[in-house]
């Protein structure tokens, strides 16, 4: 299996475990160098490998040279641009587990999540221009319910004036401005949720990671909405898309905060069920009670 070693945050390339062997009996490598490959968490100095312990390597514990910084293997924290934007879509995709080598610095993942929004936005603004009065649409869906409450609220949204194009696109400048924060903002219910079972990922780290997968799902849902300018189309894609989105979502996501992403999916679901509890059960019950007194 390849291992990726590195020295003082600077990558010296992927060797085979023999090739390892052979550098640190020549000293090539160091005991006190970083090593990863896949299925590893962390960096780890290769003198805390087991396997070369066998060739006369001492652990790097008994060592008194300084602490090695870790090294990403994630191109958007080793550069921004757009290249290393578009391989970290692909390696969250496709390698998630390279994500555990990540820093995640907040204003880096801030940075990366707007820039998805940025690719975003002409779909967003197409899909408006071209899908026509969305109220229109969902009050002639309401109407073809066979119950009071449906038709009302059909009627009520048909006497609305349709909202101007100009306004629309504004709005859709608006979302791409405030979207990251209200996602970081997501990511901070994630960390104390996260608290309440233990985990031990950082808020930083968290919040970061919350972004990253906000991003992908951002890129990869834009080009969807040229497929749907009905409501109804529109649901159907949106049903098919959110399965392969939520596993896209919660590989990388998992991956990048180090917990099994069956366990962020399950606090995940922790943390939307308290805030459904909080935001609309609670009011519902209160205004129930306030009824009946």
């Amino acid at each position: 299996m390849s291992i990726h070693v590195a020295r003082q945050s600077a990558q010296l390339g992927v060797f085979t475990s023999e090739e390892v062997a052979a550098g640190l009996r020549a000293g090539r490598f160091h005991p006190s160098d970083l090593a990863w490959r896949d299925g590893l968490p962390n960096w780890t100095p290769l003198g805390d490998w087991p396997e070369f312990r066998g060739v006369g390597v001492p652990s790097s514990s008994g060592e008194a040279g300084p602490e090695v910084p870790a090294v990403s293997l994630i191109p958007w924290e080793q550069g921004k641009s757009l290249g290393s934007f578009f391989a970290t879509i692909k390696l969250a995709v496709l390698k998630p587990s390279a994500l555990s080598t990540g820093r995640f610095a907040f204003g880096g993942w801030l940075a990366f999540c707007y820039v998805a929004l940025a690719f975003a936005l002409p779909f967003q603004a197409a899909h408006f221009l071209m899908a026509g009065d969305q109220n229109a649409q969902l009050a002639a869906l309401l109407g073809k319910i066979d119950a009071p409450w449906a038709k009302a609220m059909s009627e009520q949204m048909a006497q609305t004036p349709p909202t101007p194009a100009g306004l629309m696109v504004f709005s859709a400048f608006l979302g791409l401005a405030f979207a990251p924060l209200i996602y970081a903002g997501f990511g901070l219910l994630h960390w104390v949720g996260q608290r309440i079972f233990r985990l031990p990922p950082s808020v930083e780290r968290t919040v970061a990671a919350t972004l990253l997968a906000c991003g992908v799902i951002i890129l990869f849902g834009a080009p969807l909405q040229l497929l749907a300018f009905d409501l109804p189309s529109q649901m159907a894609v949106s049903f098919l898309f959110v399965i392969p989105a939520s596993v896209a979502y919660f590989r990388a996501f998992g991956a990048a905060t180090g917990v099994n992403p069956w366990v962020q999916f399950g606090v995940s679901c922790f943390v939307w069920f308290v805030l459904f509890c909080c935001c609309c059960a609670a009011p519902v019950a209160l205004f129930a009670f306030a009824s009946m007194h």
